[in-house]
């Protein structure tokens, strides 16, 4: 980068000559002559052209890469690094949280929004003997609080639940909490002060994301490959922003659908530990595998204890339970504990007592079973009509689980128009804006199909197609 050569550097300054060419480099950084990503010239080739020992020079780049303006990559040389903290822009999560289904009828449409069972696979029978059970065996104490942690014996259920997935813990350990999203802001208000920076997948979950901005933190998006985030830009960013932690989804993550390797997964946890951070890991689709691979949580591979591990029960069971875990790390133990106090007690009582008998009485497997075998039926269905009416004019995922597909629309077609034009088809799809913390407009929109017949998928993904070919044509005939 020959750019930096133009510097004059004065050797009879009362200034150091390495401070002069910081703040020279830092200049351009600033004025945009010098670009983000972009290499410094070499050290050697540098102290030669201003004709200073080498080691000017690399007091010069520690200086800037002490004030977050460059960063090292071991092996390649010195980059210019991303705007520092202060500079980092708000983003626009909240302002994305648009509404695409006003004025129709919701029993109608053909609603690709929803992420949960339909009502008839929620085990009613079942929980209304422990519901029963529980009254009889309690009369009114079933509805006294207890401790914040949560129902001992509930905890000592989902422990065993946890060793399913390889995940080994105690109860002292487990945190109950009233669902996900709880339990992402309670971390949030033991864990974050004003600024602190927290990594996310780019894109994310906007109420992730939301939670982490009323807390005060600085968001930082990493690109998502096919197989988890882009690990080199990973640690690069690390080196300059100390994040409080990174949050993320090991499988069939939201909304992409994607699924991280063994190998990312692994350097992941390298990465945590080397930089001195914490990993959010949230887990609400996990239950959704189609295939004979088993599941590794990030959790499960946790040797050093730097993975929170969120798990919901919402999708797999019933929304309205608002029921889910935390597994924390002992160094967090306390302060988590204090955050849910402060913030509700605990967490129902009642409904902590029926779900332990659920689990004891009913156990598990059959209908995770069931809702997986019912999930991958619907999966198949979606790609074979997917195959059918968006090969041609979009690219699609095949996460192999969760319970939807992140579409790619072609060049020309934007996400909220397409969602705009669908209302008029009685089709309500979620744009990928959504899910854009910097609130720009892309070409994505997600298919969430849990919830929906056989023949809706068919029309809907349909309609789809049939309106994405209009749009195309409407843009080609308007061309000059």
């Amino acid at each position: 980068m020959v750019e930096i050569f133009q510097l004059q550097l004065h050797k009879s300054s009362a200034v150091p000559l390495y401070q002069q060419l910081a703040e020279g480099i830092e200049g351009m950084i600033t004025d945009g002559v010098l670009l983000a990503n972009s290499k410094l010239p070499p050290i050697r080739k540098t102290a030669e052209h201003f004709g200073v020992n080498s080691v000017t020079i690399v007091n010069a780049y520690k200086l800037l890469e002490k004030k977050q303006l460059v960063y090292s990559r071991v092996g390649s040389g010195t980059f210019v690094s991303p705007l520092p903290v202060e500079h980092i822009p708000e983003p626009v999560a909240s302002r994305n949280l648009r509404s695409f289904e006003s004025g129709l009828s919701m029993e109608n449409a053909i609603n690709f929004t929803s992420t949960s069972l339909p009502n008839k696979m929620f085990p009613v029978d079942a929980f209304k003997e422990a519901f029963n059970a529980v009254l009889d065996r309690e009369k009114g104490g079933a509805f006294r609080y207890m401790d914040s942690m949560g129902y001992a014996p509930l905890r000592e259920q989902l422990c065993r639940y946890l060793m399913n997935y390889g995940i080994k813990t105690s109860p002292e350990n487990v945190q109950i909490i009233s669902g996900a999203q709880q339990g992402i802001d309670i971390i949030s208000k033991a864990m974050l002060r004003y600024g602190d920076v927290v990594f996310v997948e780019k894109p994310t979950f906007y109420g992730a994301a939301g939670a982490f901005l009323s807390r005060g933190g600085k968001l930082i998006e990493i690109p998502l490959e096919e197989d988890g985030m882009d690990m080199v830009i990973l640690e690069n960013f690390l080196k300059l922003y100390h994040p409080r932690f990174i949050y993320m989804m090991a499988y069939y993550q939201t909304p992409t659908g994607i699924s991280y390797s063994m190998e990312k997964k692994r350097r992941l946890l390298e990465l945590a530990e080397k930089y001195d951070t914490y990993i959010i890991e949230e887990d609400d689709f996990y239950d959704f595998h189609y295939d004979k691979e088993p599941i590794v949580p990030l959790k499960a591979l946790d040797y050093k204890n730097r993975v929170i591990y969120i798990k919901s029960f919402s999708k797999i069971l019933m929304p309205g339970l608002r029921m889910g875990l935390i597994v924390l790390p002992k160094k967090i133990h306390q302060a988590v504990m204090e955050a849910k106090y402060t913030t509700d007690i605990s967490t129902s009582g009642f409904i902590q007592r029926a779900l332990e008998y659920y689990l004891r009485e009913f156990g598990w497997g059959e209908h995770a079973a069931q809702a997986r075998r019912y999930g991958g039926e619907k999966y198949r269905k979606m790609l074979s009509a997917a195959r059918k009416y968006l090969s041609d004019v979009a690219k699609y995922g095949q996460p192999n689980g969760g319970v939807s597909l992140w579409v790619e629309l072609p060049v020309g077609v934007g996400a909220e128009a397409l969602c705009s034009r669908m209302l008029e088809k009685n089709v309500i799809l979620t744009p990928g804006s959504q899910y854009d913390i910097s609130g720009e407009e892309n070409r994505h929109i997600r298919l969430s199909f849990l919830n929906l017949s056989d023949d809706k998928i068919e029309v809907g993904l349909k309609r789809i197609g049939d309106m994405i070919r209009a749009m195309l044509e409407e843009k080609f005939l308007t061309l000059p």
